[in-house]
């Protein structure tokens, strides 16, 4: 294992920890729930973005969880967790937060869970259908034997860093709100934008009926100054969809619409971000993108667009 972090599983009845080192910790389905589906998508982040829903009649709805999501061969493993929960549990064991470098899932072990492995006085951890699972010992052979398994020996894939997990839901929803708004403004200026094509249409039928009633109007510099008076409304409108969109190619998972503002002269959009990083990558992007930007503080953008 070279210089991996120490392993440790995590459930109810551990002892304390006393160690100064970074570790990653397995939790057991005490702190979980987890589902198994087979999909018809590709990417874990397509996965990820359903997650909630399918979690809908399980979870708490006074809590806010996380999810976590990976391929299990033909299955996608769904995970929730509350994060907040689960360091409070462990800073009550001894391990503080800064020293969880990531978060695995007992799941993963399942191949190593065909014989159960004690959790404690009363619980214990095995593989039932494919699924790891806690169960009491009641329930087992009174002389079973309960494997040891080294921990430290097993190579896990599927984890996630602590400050992922905390990043993971609060974001979604915001893009969920966030995406689902600028759709609707993204319609509503199409429509409009539809509605000025239509009235410019319109408007050229009439002049060619004012031009049979009336020769004088056959003028070419007169019908160019006609259409002149609406090409800028069709032009305005365009822009306005264009900024909406180059602002909305700038939100992320890590950078949220705080306010959008717009008026006949410029769209204004505050931009929240997790990190200084991020804010200098949305700097970026908006530069690219021809955005006027300025950096209100480390973790907030204004970004705007003259119309």
């Amino acid at each position: 294992m070279g210089k991996s972090n120490r392993k440790i599983l995590v459930y109810k009845d551990m002892p304390t920890i006393t160690t100064n080192e970074q570790i990653d910790i397995i939790l057991t389905p005490q702190f979980y729930s987890f589902l198994k589906e087979e999909l018809g998508i590709k990417f874990a982040y397509q996965a990820k973005q359903i997650a909630p829903s399918f979690f809908d009649d399980y979870l708490d709805s006074t809590k806010e969880y996380h999810f976590f999501v990976y391929k299990c061969e033909e299955y996608w493993c769904f995970f929730a967790y509350n994060i907040v929960e689960i360091i409070s549990f462990l800073e009550d064991k001894g391990l503080k937060e800064h020293q969880i470098n990531k978060i695995f899932f007992a799941q993963e072990l399942v191949e190593y869970m065909e014989q159960a492995i004690s959790l404690g006085n009363s619980t214990a951890l095995k593989s039932i259908d494919g699924i790891v699972t806690i169960l009491p010992k009641r329930v087992l052979e009174n002389e079973h034997n309960y494997q040891e398994l080294d921990l430290n020996s097993i190579s896990l894939n599927n984890g996630i860093s602590i400050s992922s997990s905390y990043s993971s839901l609060i974001p979604l929803k915001q893009t969920i709100t966030i995406t689902t708004l600028l759709v609707i403004l993204g319609g509503i200026f199409i429509v409009e934008g539809t509605q000025t094509k239509n009235s410019i249409q319109s408007d050229k039928d009439k002049l060619e009926v004012l031009l049979d009633k009336n020769p004088k109007l056959s003028s070419n510099r007169i019908r160019k100054s006609i259409l002149q008076q609406y090409e800028p409304i069709d032009k305005k409108e365009r822009l306005k969809r264009d900024t909406i969109d180059n602002i909305a190619k700038l939100l992320s998972s890590q950078s949220r619409l705080k306010k959008l503002t717009l008026d006949d002269k410029k769209i204004i959009a505050i931009i929240e971000t997790n990190s200084d990083k991020i804010s200098n990558q949305v700097i970026t992007n908006a530069h690219n993108s021809k955005l006027i930007v300025k950096k209100q503080s480390a973790k907030e953008i204004r970004v705007e667009g003259v119309l």
